[in-house]
């Protein structure tokens, strides 16, 4: 990792995490002062942060730079 002056340019997702129990992640990481993002999809709910689909639950946030990160949970 190195300083760059397009940090936090990207749209996508720059890295994912696999938990066990994304709900219970979100929660403890919500405690902790993390803030998630809330996306409106088309065709897509999202509850709590989190959106289900694809075989997966999964909630974004940004890091200090404002790069989008996420932590996931296979289905």
């Amino acid at each position: 990792m190195y300083p760059t002056k397009n940090a936090g340019t990207s749209k996508a997702s720059q890295a994912f995490w696999r938990v066990d129990d994304v709900e219970a992640e979100v929660a403890e990481l919500k405690t902790r002062g993390v803030k998630f993002e809330e996306y409106d999809f088309p065709g897509v709910t999202m509850r709590n942060s989190i959106v289900t689909g694809g075989g997966a639950k999964t909630a974004w946030f940004k890091d200090s730079e404002g790069n989008i990160l996420a932590i996931s949970q296979r289905l």
